[in-house]
């Protein structure tokens, strides 16, 4: 487990308990997008690049297996190249941006944003612009980023 020192207490790190915190939640929306969360989040949450953003990414995309499997990649790439940080991921969502239809650009732009606004999660605007097969993986989505947000 990873371990934060404060004032000579061990505390888990948000990392060790964001699994828990959304389980408990009962923020996933299924048993296959709970499955696709934790099998990467077992490996992304040890690595250097690992942020809250990246978290709320994650959890947008293992809603349904093509992002999913886009994002997995995407990460096993970031460990292959050994990244420290995102710039990686968002270098390849904006590329991404102009070759998806409408929603999944609004799905990508979101992502972006998680990305780049680190430990803020956008209000229920971009809601609006979404067909209706996205809003609800969304709104958990933005539920989901308000409570890793508040996870120290």
């Amino acid at each position: 487990m990873v371990f934060c020192e404060v004032k000579g207490e061990q505390l888990m790190a948000w990392q060790e308990r964001c699994l828990r915190s959304l389980t408990d939640a009962k923020l996933f929306l299924s048993t296959a997008h709970m499955e696709r969360f934790k099998e990467t989040w077992k490996v992304l949450k040890r690595q250097p690049f690992c942020t809250k953003g990246l978290c709320k990414c994650l959890f947008l995309s293992a809603w349904d297996q093509e992002h999913y499997q886009f994002l997995k990649d995407t990460v096993e790439e970031m460990i292959a190249r050994q990244d420290a940080d995102t710039s990686y991921m968002l270098e390849k969502g904006r590329v991404v941006l102009g070759n998806v239809a409408l929603s999944e650009r609004e799905l990508f732009k979101l992502s972006i944003e998680f990305l780049e606004k680190e430990g803020q999660t956008p209000d229920e605007r971009c809601l609006l612009k979404l067909s209706h097969h996205w809003v609800p993986i969304t709104d958990n989505t933005l539920e989901m980023g308000r409570l890793v947000d508040s996870l120290e």
